[in-house]
């Protein structure tokens, strides 16, 4: 009985641990800050909600639409887009981490 007991105990743990959210980290938590405050008065930025504008594309879906990879180098350079709305932005290479490491965390599957 009691080895049962145990072993729901660590079963139920396990899973437990399964479902609950990771903690962001330091720099996933400055991308997320760079995105409310720069980028959420046009766009979705976390794991459900519409934007804004009604054209902004979803943070969460950006996965699909550019390589995360190669768009830490757009942040540095300064991204640009096709909608005059937009402003331009230029990231530090810390930033420009931080804000892709945001959205990586973001990504729906």
């Amino acid at each position: 009985m009691r080895t049962g007991l145990m072993l729901a105990v660590l079963l139920f743990g396990t899973v437990a641990s399964f479902a609950e959210p990771a903690t962001p980290s330091p720099l996933e938590q400055q991308g997320r800050a760079l995105a409310e405050r720069m980028c959420a008065q046009c766009h979705a930025i976390g794991r459900s909600g519409k934007s804004p504008h009604a054209n902004a594309p979803l943070f969460r879906e950006l996965g699909r639409r550019v390589d995360l990879d190669a768009f830490i180098d757009r942040l540095r350079e300064g991204m640009m887009s096709d909608h005059p709305d937009m402003p331009t932005f230029h990231f530090d290479g810390e930033n420009a981490r931080a804000f892709r490491l945001y959205l990586r965390s973001i990504q729906a599957p």
